[in-house]
């Protein structure tokens, strides 16, 4: 029996890295790690990180990791840090010299947006939607990235992205199931810490959620019945890096068999 590949999970203690600490367990011998411990990729067939919030984080990781013959891949939905990893052509050429991939955007936004709106076949103008449920753990993180949005569309990699890849005009919006969230996450998301502790008492209705792409009359929605939603991309790509050198947004995978994976797992 062949020996499994070794998986570092950056923030295996948050909310979304402890889930992807989880999935991947049967599969890969999986070494989580948290803030404070020592950070060594040699060996590693691979670094998946969930330690957002990733406009805080250090790029020197990605480099590290490929360095060491590493592939990374990420959770990140912040543009300044996913443009900055697929627009370097440094880091390109030193990933393809190093035989393997960085890839981010492996979660709900952009990965799973993008392959919704290439099943609505690309329209020329798309929105966008990622629905949050309130049954459920929210981190630090997660909170400090959608507080970003304010009343506005996420900053998320979508619109540069798309734009890029198929030529369309689209925003990304985000939806709560509980109307005071909105206002609330706002008020707090200077201090996504405290508005972590307050939403911890206040779990009921929906555990999971989705992502919608709509044009005009034109709906693609993909549902989770949990926050595994978020991570199984990541999951996915893992399993599919054979050929795959240098550094791409996750269209680099098929749409379709992005989609059906995501859709019996989650």
């Amino acid at each position: 029996m062949a020996a499994k590949k070794r998986v570092i999970v950056l923030g295996a203690r948050g909310v979304f890295g402890s889930l992807l600490a989880s999935e991947l367990q049967r599969d890969y011998d999986v070494v989580p790690l948290t803030r404070g411990m020592a950070f060594d990729p040699r060996g590693a067939f691979a670094v998946a990180c969930a330690a957002g919030p990733f406009q805080q984080l250090d790029r020197g990781l990605v480099r590290t990791t490929v360095d060491a013959g590493a592939h990374w891949l990420d959770i990140a939905d912040d543009e300044m840090w996913f443009f900055d990893l697929i627009d370097d052509r440094a880091l390109d050429a030193r990933a393809r010299e190093r035989g393997v991939a960085v890839i981010p955007g492996l979660s709900t936004l952009p990965a799973l947006s993008g392959a919704l709106v290439r099943r609505l076949g690309a329209p020329p103008h798309v929105t966008l939607t990622l629905f949050i449920g309130n049954n459920n753990r929210k981190g630090v993180a997660a909170i400090a990235s959608a507080a970003q949005s304010g009343n506005g569309p996420l900053r998320t990699p979508d619109r540069e992205l798309l734009r890029r890849e198929l030529g369309i005009d689209a925003q990304a919006f985000v939806k709560f199931e509980i109307p005071v969230a909105a206002p609330l996450l706002r008020f707090l998301g200077r201090a996504p810490r405290l508005a972590a502790a307050i939403a911890k008492p206040f779990r009921f209705g929906t555990r999971g959620g989705y992502v919608e792409a709509r044009a005009g009359n034109r709906v693609e929605r993909i549902r989770g019945g949990d926050q595994r939603l978020a991570i199984l991309p990541l999951v996915f790509a893992l399993a599919r890096l054979d050929d795959v050198r240098g550094c791409h947004a996750p269209s680099v995978f098929d749409a379709e068999e992005l989609l059906r994976f995501v859709e019996a797992r989650a």
